[in-house]
């Protein structure tokens, strides 16, 4: 199922972010391999309107399959 969510934060160096899901709730950890495009080349911005899937990550909930909208 598809979420939407802004970007909270993204630290290039460590390749690492999270979200804000639209819906409420606690923010959502991703890392640039959820990441549908090259973060390298146009990393994510904070306030970055993003769609992403729910997944887990170390038994903790996180952002998975983030694409740009």
């Amino acid at each position: 199922m598809k979420y939407f969510g802004t970007v909270n934060s993204f630290d290039i160096d460590k390749g690492r972010g999270s979200i804000k899901p639209e819906t409420g709730g606690e923010n959502l950890a991703f890392e640039k391999s959820a990441m549908s495009w090259d973060s390298k080349v146009t990393p994510p911005t904070v306030g970055q309107r993003l769609s992403y899937e729910v997944g887990t990550k170390d038994e903790k909930p996180c952002a998975l399959n983030l694409e740009t909208i």
